[in-house]
Parts: C-alpha cells; sequence; structure tokens
C-alpha cells in the first residue's frame, strides 16, 4: 500500500513567495547606528556614541581586548581570543550589527533611534 505525502510541490506562487521574502531580508536598508553598547559577561554594560572617536580597553575572561571607535564605525582591534574572528569582522556601523568574542565573552552591537512601521 502507498502513502501519499504530506508535502506538496512547490508552485510557481511559491516560488514568487520565496523569492520576494529573500530579496526584502538581504536588501533591507539598515540605518546608521548612533551608540554602541559593549557587554562583557552579560553583566556590564558600556555606551558609547558612535560619532565620537575613541580606543576602550575592555576586560573580558580571557584578558584585554582593545576595542576602537571611529569615524561613525566600531570594531574589535586586538582580542586574546584564539581564533580571532572577532577581529576578521571587521568594522560594524550599521543599526543591529554586532561582533561577538564568546572565548573572551564581549559583546559589541550597535544600536540607533527605534522608529515604528509608520514613522519609518
Amino acid at each position: 500500500m502507498r502513502q501519499k505525502s504530506r508535502f506538496r510541490p512547490l508552485r510557481i506562487g511559491d516560488i514568487f513567495i520565496i523569492i520576494f521574502f529573500l530579496f526584502f531580508v538581504v536588501f533591507l536598508p539598515k540605518n546608521q547606528g548612533e551608540k554602541v553598547i559593549i557587554s562583557v559577561d552579560k553583566t556590564n554594560n558600556f555606551v558609547y556614541p558612535l560619532n565620537q572617536d575613541k580606543e576602550i580597553i575592555v576586560n573580558g575572561k580571557l584578558g584585554e581586548a582593545k576595542v576602537v571607535i571611529r569615524d561613525g564605525r566600531v570594531r574589535i582591534q586586538n582580542s586574546p581570543c584564539p581564533l580571532k574572528s572577532c577581529e576578521k569582522k571587521g568594522w560594524i556601523s550599521k543599526k543591529g550589527d554586532f561582533i561577538i568574542c564568546v572565548p573572551n565573552r564581549v559583546v559589541i552591537k550597535i544600536t540607533g533611534k527605534e522608529y515604528d512601521a509608520i514613522t519609518e
């Protein structure tokens, strides 16, 4: 006895919906960030404006990480973690962007103005 599949093959309308959704997610414009939040081990939160150039030493679980804010962007310049993937992330500047250094337990997140769907 042959069982019917619960799934139906994709139709042309389904493909258009998937393409539209992917296009919307990938090309959705992000706003320029205004502040950077640096969290260390989920307890210490430090907030800095992105429009002021600054170099910050953050003490994480493994040691000191050097965070640089310059020209409205932020990056981890030097970290004690073994893989250095947080350094390889490079500069971030858009609202919602983030850098995570898991071994050192440092999270850097860009925030900006909050808008709702009507005003945006």
